[in-house]
C-alpha cells in the first residue's frame, strides 16, 4: 500500500516541477543581472555607492531567505496593497529569490574578478587601455568562465531553495505545495514528502551533469590540466 502511495504521490508531485522551475529560472536571471550591477558598482563607482553595494550584499546573505520572503510578500506587498497594488504569491517568490540569489552572484562573480592575476591588469595598463577596455576585454570574458561553475551551482540551490516559496502558497502549485496537498488529502505524510524529495534529487542531479558539460566546455585552457576544474 506504502508502494502505491508513493507512486501516487509522485504522479501528483511532479506536476509541480513547471513552477518550480521558473521560480527558480526567473529568479536566476534576477540575480544575475542584479549581480551584476553590484559588481560594477563595487569596482568602478566612487564611494559611498561601493559601500552601500557591499551593505546589500552583506543583508541579504545575513539574513535567512524565509524572512525575506515574508518581508517581501507580506511587508512590501502588504504596504503597495493600500495604494492598490497587489503582489501575488509567485511574483514575490521570484523577487525574493532574485533579490536573495543576487548577493551570493555578486560575490561569485567579484572573487571570479579577484582571481585574475594582476600581471593581466599591468599589461593592459601597459598597452594604454583603460580600465573599462580592460574589464571589458580582458578581464570580464575570463571572469566569466572562471564563475561557471559557483553560477550552476546556485541555479541549483534556488531550485532547492524554490520549496520555501510554498509557505506563502505559490500557485499554481509547486512541488512541495503539491506534496502538502496530497499529504493532507490522503494522511501520506511519508509518502508525499519523499515524492518530493525524489523530484528535487532528479532535478538537480541533472542539473548538475550539465553543469559539469558546461563547465568543462568553457574551462579556460590550461586549469583543467593542472586540475583546478
Amino acid at each position: 500500500m506504502a508502494l502505491e502511495l508513493y507512486i501516487e504521490a509522485l504522479t501528483y508531485v511532479v506536476w509541480g516541477v513547471p513552477t518550480t522551475l521558473s521560480l527558480a529560472l526567473l529568479a536566476f536571471f534576477i540575480g544575475i543581472t542584479l549581480g551584476s550591477i553590484l559588481l560594477l558598482v563595487r569596482f568602478f563607482l566612487p564611494k559611498p555607492l561601493p559601500w552601500l553595494a557591499s551593505a546589500y550584499v552583506e543583508a541579504f546573505r545575513g539574513t535567512p531567505l524565509l524572512v525575506q520572503i515574508f518581508i517581501v510578500y507580506f511587508g512590501v506587498g502588504g504596504y503597495l496593497k493600500s495604494y492598490g497594488v497587489n503582489i501575488d504569491p509567485f511574483t514575490a517568490g521570484v523577487i525574493a529569490l532574485g533579490l536573495n540569489s543576487a548577493a551570493y552572484q555578486a560575490e561569485i562573480f567579484r572573487s571570479a574578478v579577484q582571481a585574475i592575476p594582476l600581471e593581466q591588469y599591468l599589461t593592459a595598463e601597459a598597452y594604454a587601455l583603460t580600465k573599462t577596455q580592460t574589464f571589458r576585454h580582458i578581464i570580464l570574458p575570463q571572469a566569466l568562465r572562471i564563475a561557471l561553475p559557483a553560477l550552476m551551482n546556485e541555479l541549483v540551490l534556488l531550485i532547492k531553495d524554490s520549496s520555501l516559496v510554498a509557505v506563502i502558497g505559490v500557485t499554481p502549485p509547486d512541488i512541495f505545495r503539491r506534496a502538502d496537498y496530497y499529504s493532507a488529502s490522503k494522511f501520506a505524510y511519508f509518502e508525499a514528502y519523499l515524492a518530493a524529495a525524489t523530484v528535487y534529487f532528479v532535478i538537480c542531479y541533472a542539473m548538475v551533469k550539465l553543469s559539469h558539460y558546461i563547465e568543462r566546455k568553457y574551462a579556460i585552457p590550461g586549469y583543467l590540466r593542472r586540475g583546478i576544474i
